[in-house]
């Protein structure tokens, strides 16, 4: 009930701060913002391109960034390249790494079991799938996430992400009404955010530990979705999912000769620019850990 009170609370304040940016926005700027223009034609097109490739960027940064290099180490990335792609997560998602490494890593420590905070096995798929976003914000206050999230190194900047959430989509948001108005500045702010708990949490989460062909035996009930092309290029490869989860600390989910995974073919072009270091990638024959509990820490949770 209180947490309820809470959000309500910050919705009611996030509105009423709305209404008095979009009066000031429309009354100094104009209604339709800096770019009067931007939607004037082909509006729905341009709304469907802005999610589509709005999509692949974020979680494209969310693979690379805090899945393949910071949770399972398989890629570290030059720390301009790093940064970047948490700064763009804070602004589109909300998220920090210590929140999103710590969880993920629960996660494969419990995947599938009664524990684990996003199972559709146990939850059922339409709870993940549409709900999922809540049982990720309440498994950051789990005793045992707390324990991995405490030792996880970061750096003042990743620990000012972490301590100001909000702060990266209000900014974001606000470029958006400033750019475009506050109508479709609105659009524009819930079709970003609605990224992650969508294509995440319930593609990711939801699909992919539910329907699909595995090519690996696994504890849990991951499986893979390549073969949805499009939405596995828009997702970074991440729904060929038990890959993943039979060999996590490898940055290439591509496994067999028809699959294809965007993400490491990304990590290899910065890895010849010299702004990666591939450090692990699945060979059919190497034996790779098939289980990463707790990156950047030993592996328990004790």
């Amino acid at each position: 009930m209180n947490k309820l009170l809470t959000f309500l609370k910050v919705s009611f304040q996030l509105a009423l701060i709305y209404g008095v940016a979009a009066f000031l926005i429309t009354v100094g700027i104009g209604p339709d913002g800096l770019f009067p223009e931007a939607f004037a034609a082909f509006a729905g097109l341009k709304l469907a391109l802005y999610i589509f490739f709005m999509t692949h960027l974020t979680i494209t940064a969310m693979s690379l960034c805090f899945h393949r290099a910071h949770t399972h180490k398989g890629v570290k990335f030059h720390p301009a390249i790093d940064l970047v792609m948490q700064v763009w997560l804070w602004a589109t998602t909300s998220m920090s790494k210590l929140d999103w490494v710590s969880i993920h890593a629960y996660h494969h420590a419990t995947s599938d079991s009664v524990d684990d905070p996003h199972s559709p096995v146990q939850k059922g798929l339409a709870r993940v799938f549409f709900l999922g976003v809540a049982d990720y914000s309440h498994a950051k206050d789990h005793p045992d996430v707390l324990k991995i999230r405490k030792r996880l190194p970061a750096t003042a900047f990743e620990k000012f992400i972490a301590e100001n959430l909000f702060v990266g989509p209000i900014l974001l948001g606000a470029s958006l009404v400033v750019a475009f108005g506050p109508i479709w500045g609105l659009v524009l702010m819930t079709s970003t955010f609605l990224i992650s708990p969508v294509f995440a949490v319930g593609g990711v989460n939801a699909l992919a530990h539910y329907f699909g062909y595995r090519n690996h035996k696994t504890t849990d009930n991951s499986r893979n979705l390549g073969f949805l092309f499009i939405l596995n290029w828009m997702i970074c490869g991440e729904l060929d999912h038990n890959n993943h989860h039979a060999h996590p600390s490898s940055c290439s989910f591509r496994h067999k000769p028809w699959e294809f995974d965007i993400g490491f073919a990304y990590i290899k072009i910065l890895s010849w620019m010299g702004l990666a270091e591939i450090k692990h990638v699945y060979k059919p024959k190497a034996k790779l850990p098939t289980v990463v509990q707790t990156p950047e820490a030993e592996p328990s949770l004790a």
